[in-house]
């Protein structure tokens, strides 16, 4: 497991918290400039690989600068290093969703140009796939960085999360939806927003699901 760990000690926030209502506004003008700064460096990160090499690393080094690292320091430093970090097996671990992603892309190219039974039975198909590969990539960047297994049991884990945690598949996929819809209703909106806060808020319910996940494994193991 890679975690981020702050490059200076944690600042004090006490004085903050004491300011009420105050100390409130701090915070969510400071987690809302954090989600328009990993989004910078999502971008970033993407092209630094030339995309197909850098997206993957930036959406794995974006997850732990939301949910893992301290919200008060800069994010460059921390973000670079974890995109560094494992480069190589986070590239291997999402070469399936870019292979998926285009399969998709392609796919819905090639439905415009059916009718009647053959587009229906494709849109179904494109349906069901696309719903499971979105609860799949909820899970992608908080599996990969919590736990260092092999592709075959990461995946296997990927492909079978929806079945074994229904809610927070449906949750994920509700998430994804609204933050779809807000970027289509209100584009400017959803460029602020970015991958940052789909990002952010279907790792909170994923790192639930894996925390409930450890805890019954854990004595198991024991």
């Amino acid at each position: 497991m890679t975690e981020l760990r702050p490059d200076k000690p944690v600042r004090d926030t006490s004085a903050e918290d004491e300011l009420g209502w105050t100390g409130g506004v701090m915070r969510v003008l400071r987690r809302v400039t954090r989600l328009v700064e990993v989004n910078v460096l999502v971008l970033l990160g993407a092209l630094a690989g030339g995309v197909v090499l850098g997206l993957w690393p930036a959406v794995r080094a974006a997850s732990a600068l939301l949910l893992d690292a301290d919200a008060t320091e800069s994010p460059w430093r921390p973000f670079w290093r974890a995109w560094r970090d494992d480069w190589r097996r986070t590239n291997l671990l999402g070469a399936p969703l870019t292979v998926v992603g285009a399969a998709l892309a392609l796919d819905f190219l090639v439905l415009g140009q059916l009718d009647g039974p053959a587009r229906a039975a494709l849109q179904a198909g494109l349906v069901l796939v696309g719903v499971w590969t979105a609860v799949a990539l909820a899970y992608w960047p908080r599996v990969v960085l919590r736990y260092d297994r092999s592709a075959f049991d990461t995946w296997r884990f990927l492909l079978l999360s929806p079945p074994l945690g229904p809610g927070t598949a449906a949750g994920a996929v509700v998430v994804l939806g609204v933050c779809g819809l807000v970027a289509y209703v209100v584009p400017l909106l959803g460029l602020l927003a970015g991958i940052a806060v789909p990002l952010w808020l279907s790792g909170l319910m994923v790192d639930e699901r894996l925390n409930r996940i450890d805890e019954v494994s854990r004595p198991a193991e024991g």
